[in-house]
């Protein structure tokens, strides 16, 4: 399963998590374990919004009684907490290390393109600490959301910024605003004629941060589900942003190669990097070659659009001077994470099967923790 950011009407933090919410078929589960998280002073409700004709999702945001305001009034950060401290809220939320390492990547981001609009160190930047909570509830949830979506690959379209100026603490600033710009450095954006900010700081930290391509038309082979999220501002246009759940082209490609000079460890140590670069697998079978030497047969399964970084991956790590190349297809089930009693639980549906198993490390954790077998591990959470 992919996904597909069309940002038509730009692009801010609550649209993308209110978006994919709507993917989601049980609201009432999905939007209790958002509200599981642990965000600090934060209680998080599921509505329907209207824009043009078109409805949508809109998630209501409330911090300490007061409900997540538009992000483009907290575009200052003369005050508040530092980079470092927003952090520390960031680790103790009751999400998995992965999510907790991209929001602070995300935030990281931010901090670094608010940093060079303002002539300052990042470790200096501070955040208004209402906007500081809206930005971490923003970021979280679309990180979580997309964990548990766990899509193959994200594509997301070039992004609509508007036109005209913002006003913020420190004046009247063009669209897109210092920081945005800066963000969306190497991302394609354009302006509209619609006279507002349409792309907010965070809205552009996450895409940037998640998307694998942006392009106008990804290949969907057969379109899953739309799920739209509504926009505060009411403008002549619909200000939506919908994001496509698709199954892409299952063709694959499969790079193989014969090596007899390479140690255990030397081959061990090329499939690490071929998995930790995105591989969809790699694996190693012993093989005979001429005159009776042993041998190893290299395989790299990857996306048919990165054939080229994986045979220069392959000439780096191993000592093969020529690689084989085939196109085969599959068949996959989709595929979705889900946290439960603390652990990942892995869910793969399609074709008439259903399956469930637990992440291992999560597994290896809670026998190492309780000094008990991984069988018993298991029966515990059966239990």
């Amino acid at each position: 399963m992919n996904l597909y950011f069309e940002c038509s009407m730009g692009a801010a933090g609550d649209m993308l998590a209110s978006a994919l919410v709507s993917l989601f078929e049980n609201k009432d589960e999905i939007i209790s374990e958002l509200n599981s998280l642990g965000l600090p002073h934060t209680v998080i409700e599921y509505t329907t919004a209207e824009q043009c004709g078109i409805t949508g999702s809109k998630l209501k945001i409330v911090i300490s009684g007061e409900e997540e305001k538009p992000e483009e009034e907290h575009h200052h950060h003369h005050h508040g907490r530092t980079l470092a401290e927003t952090e520390e809220i960031i680790k103790a939320l009751n999400i998995s290390d992965k999510v907790k390492t991209d929001v602070i990547n995300i935030y990281g981001i931010i901090a670094e393109a608010e940093g060079k609009a303002h002539g300052k160190p990042v470790g200096e930047i501070h955040f208004h600490e209402l906007g500081m909570l809206d930005a971490i509830a923003d970021i979280t949830l679309t990180a979580y959301l997309l964990n548990r979506l766990n899509a193959e690959k994200i594509y997301a379209s070039p992004i609509n910024v508007g036109n005209g100026t913002v006003k913020c603490a420190h004046g009247v600033l063009p669209v897109p605003a210092p920081a945005t710009a800066n963000i969306l450095t190497g991302v394609p954006y354009y302006k509209s004629e619609i006279q507002t900010e349409l792309c907010t700081p965070t809205g552009a930290a996450v895409l940037k941060y998640f998307t694998d391509e942006f392009t106008e038309k990804p290949e969907m082979k057969n379109v899953l589900k739309i799920g739209i999220g509504c926009g505060t501002k009411q403008l002549e246009r619909a200000n939506i942003l919908r994001v496509f759940s698709f199954e892409g082209s299952e063709t694959v490609s499969e790079l193989s190669c014969n090596i007899d000079d390479i140690t255990g460890e030397e081959a061990a140590f090329a499939m690490e990097r071929m998995l930790d670069e995105g591989a969809l697998d790699c694996f190693i079978s012993p093989i005979i070659m001429k005159k009776g030497r042993p041998a190893y047969l290299f395989t790299v399964l990857c996306k048919k659009s990165e054939e080229e970084k994986f045979a220069s991956l392959i000439f780096k790590h191993t000592t093969t001077i020529g690689i084989r190349k085939y196109t085969p297809s599959r068949y996959t089930l989709s595929r979705e994470l889900k946290e439960e009693s603390g652990v990942t639980i892995k869910r793969s549906d399609g074709y008439g099967t259903h399956r469930e198993k637990t992440e291992f490390e999560d597994l290896k954790r809670l026998a190492l923790e309780n000094d008990i077998s991984l069988f018993e591990a298991r029966e515990m959470l059966k239990q």
